[in-house]
C-alpha cells in the first residue's frame, strides 16, 4: 500500500508562501507608516521654523563650493566643509585635513560659496589655519 505525500507537501507550501507573503505585507506596512510619521514631523519643524541649520529660524545652508589650495594648486573641499559646517554648527577650520596638502610649503586659502535658503551666494575666503564662522543671520 502506497501513501501519496503531494498533496500535504502542496498544502504545506501553500501555508509557507501565505504566511511570508503576509509577514512581508506587515514588515511594508509598518515601514509606510514610519516613513508618513517622519514626513509629518519634517513637515512640522519646517513650519515651525525648527528645520533649518545656521541660525534657528528656518534657514538651510547650501555649501555650493570650496577650494582648498593656491592659485596653482587646489583641491576639492566641498565634502569636508560640508561635513565641518553641519557638526560645528557653521565653524570651518582651513587646514590639511580638508582634503590634503595640495601645495606643500606654500600658503593656502580656503574658498566657500554657499547660500541660505534663495538668497544670493556668499563667498568667503578663510587663511590657512584659520577658522570661518558661515551663518544665514541677516
Amino acid at each position: 500500500m502506497t501513501f501519496n505525500n503531494r498533496p500535504l507537501l502542496r498544502i504545506a507550501a501553500i501555508l509557507a508562501l501565505s504566511a511570508a507573503t503576509t509577514s512581508a505585507f506587515a514588515q511594508s506596512a509598518e515601514y509606510r507608516r514610519g516613513y508618513d510619521d517622519g514626513y509629518a514631523a519634517g513637515v512640522r519643524e519646517a513650519r515651525e521654523g525648527r528645520g533649518g541649520r545656521g541660525d534657528g529660524r528656518g534657514w538651510r545652508m547650501f555649501v555650493e563650493d570650496a577650494e582648498y589650495g593656491t592659485h596653482f594648486a587646489s583641491c576639492d573641499a566641498r565634502r569636508a566643509v560640508r561635513y565641518q559646517v553641519e557638526r560645528n554648527r557653521g565653524a570651518v577650520r582651513a587646514d590639511n585635513q580638508l582634503c590634503g596638502d595640495p601645495a606643500r610649503g606654500e600658503p593656502k586659502r580656503l574658498r566657500i560659496v554657499y547660500r541660505c535658503g534663495d538668497s544670493d551666494a556668499v563667498r568667503v575666503v578663510v587663511r590657512e589655519n584659520e577658522t570661518a564662522q558661515l551663518s544665514c543671520r541677516r
